[in-house]
């Protein structure tokens, strides 16, 4: 455990605990993808099916828990409790472009070709795209709340600190995880664009984030 990997656990969790009492508090799912929190919800389910084989400290084995819960939790409030806010017409990304590929390559590039740790390659690649429904929902509609990019906010800058967990980790443990870095990197990329309007327009007390819309 390290500053890096400490801090980006507590990000990731206050971006999920943000959606979740933004969905409850509002009694409304709008703006959110759902197809997003269905692929983070099976990125949770396939990383921590180790919470049946083994056990590495109390500390790891709550935070998955609490993943767990909050992902099909969140996943329950949208099509389920709030089904009628929410706007699948937007939420329209095909997210089997996603799956297939990121199926195939868990398969052809892995650690080591067991159940489990396909299972957990193919959680490590899907997450590094599972955000794209949302963005796509984002950049369809054209604005997001100031709340949806909090959550969103936070979501970036866990992937960010994770790197720089690697990095700890290269420089004083010798420990390199080739799938997990390259897998966080192209995750982060895909926020660039985010984080700029982010701090240029949402931090500047606009209540949406507008985006261009797609010709």
């Amino acid at each position: 455990m390290n500053i890096f990997r400490l801090s980006g656990d507590i990000c990731h969790l206050v971006a999920i605990i943000i959606l979740f009492l933004k969905i409850w508090r509002s009694k409304s799912c709008a703006g959110i993808s759902g197809k997003s929190q269905v692929l983070f919800a099976l990125v949770f389910t396939t990383r921590y099916l180790d919470l049946f084989t083994s056990f590495i400290s109390i500390y790891n084995t709550v935070m998955k828990v609490v993943y767990l819960v909050l992902a099909y939790a969140t996943v329950s409030l949208i099509y389920l409790r709030f089904r009628k806010t929410y706007d699948s017409e937007s939420d329209s990304f095909r997210v089997e472009f996603l799956l297939v590929p990121v199926a195939g390559l868990s398969f052809l590039e892995n650690y080591a070709f067991t159940p489990l740790e396909i299972l957990w390659t193919f959680s490590i690649y899907l997450e590094s795209v599972a955000i794209l429904p949302q963005l796509f929902m984002i950049t369809k509609t054209g604005e997001a709340e100031s709340i949806t990019t909090h959550y969103l906010f936070f979501l970036g800058l866990y992937r960010m600190l994770y790197l720089g967990n690697w990095v700890w980790r290269y420089h004083v443990e010798g420990f390199f995880d080739q799938i997990a870095v390259v897998s966080g990197v192209v995750q982060t990329i895909f926020y660039c664009d985010f984080f700029y309007l982010y701090f240029t327009r949402v931090l500047r007390g606009s209540g949406k984030m507008s985006l261009p819309m797609p010709v």
